[in-house]
């Protein structure tokens, strides 16, 4: 990208620490109260912010304590405010350029426990445990119930945001909307080559009455690219959704193949879906 930017992340506690005393320096009670007991994390997309040309499309995700909840909601210009005092601090020579901000109640242990697949899994090591020619590690079980939420965020965040692309289609161009949609060869590519994989293998349940149900993250994020008209009203800018569905479709990589999605990952996809579930409600 550029020699003369670092693109390395500054430590987000220390971050943190300077922003609320610039809060209270500059009398932003309100803010400073919001974000004492937050923590924060960083996402620089792969798009450029254009304020400097090899700068990077940054958002600063902030963490509430659950007792702060109702105060999430701020207006449209402290979160403009905040945005600038959050850029004034980034150290110019890391690269990022802090355009948007996400402020999201912290979801630990907010989830359902999948009581029954736990139980499972419970019964799974047991019975394993005790084989005397097969032993399996524990932290693998102990991963695989983590894993179970992450896979919940995304089915839950990957179907609603199908339903919301086709419910704004059909009210743009009625229920035939798929015909008049622009789509790049490479979605329907895709929607054909999965459309045979289902008629060859019986035993893959048959996706959505739509062809959305065939297209994955980053087929969406193109589709909703390729016809921005209609969505524009909806997402802050392009750059903004394309890098939030880049991140969620790289930790969907991740599950397909079976590997481990680390605390980062975790923290970005909770976030994730929180911003664009907010995003995806139409008053």
């Amino acid at each position: 990208m550029s020699d003369n930017f670092t693109y390395e992340a500054p430590n987000k506690d220390k971050y943190l620490q300077v922003l609320l005393k610039l809060l209270i320096v500059k009398g932003e009670k309100e803010l400073y109260e919001l974000l004492k007991n937050s923590t924060c994390a960083f996402d620089a997309s792969s798009s450029f912010s254009r304020i400097r040309w090899n700068a990077l499309y940054t958002t600063v995700y902030f963490y509430i304590p659950l007792e702060n909840f109702d105060l999430i909601d701020i207006d449209e210009n402290n979160q403009s405010r905040l945005i600038g005092y959050c850029d004034r601090i980034m150290p110019k020579n890391i690269g990022f350029d802090i355009m948007h901000v996400e402020l999201s109640p912290s979801l630990d242990n907010e989830l359902t426990d999948g009581h029954s697949l736990e139980s499972d899994l419970e019964e799974f090591s047991n019975t394993v445990g005790e084989s005397e020619n097969f032993q399996i590690p524990e932290d693998v079980l102990l991963k695989g119930k983590e894993m179970m939420r992450v896979y919940l965020y995304l089915y839950a965040i990957e179907n609603y945001l199908r339903l919301f692309i086709e419910q704004i289609c059909i009210s743009g161009y009625g229920q035939e909307y798929f015909s008049q949609l622009t789509l790049t060869k490479t979605i329907k590519e895709t929607i054909n080559g999965r459309k045979r994989n289902e008629e060859k293998n019986h035993w893959i349940s048959v996706r959505g009455s739509s062809d959305l149900f065939y297209l994955d993250f980053i087929e969406l994020s193109a589709l909703i690219q390729n016809n921005w008209d209609l969505f524009k009203g909806y997402f802050p800018d392009q750059a903004w959704i394309s890098s939030k569905l880049n991140e969620l479709y790289g930790i969907r990589n991740l599950v397909a193949h079976n590997s481990y999605v680390g605390d980062h990952e975790r923290a970005i996809l909770q976030v994730t879906f929180r911003s664009i579930y907010k995003q995806l409600i139409i008053s």
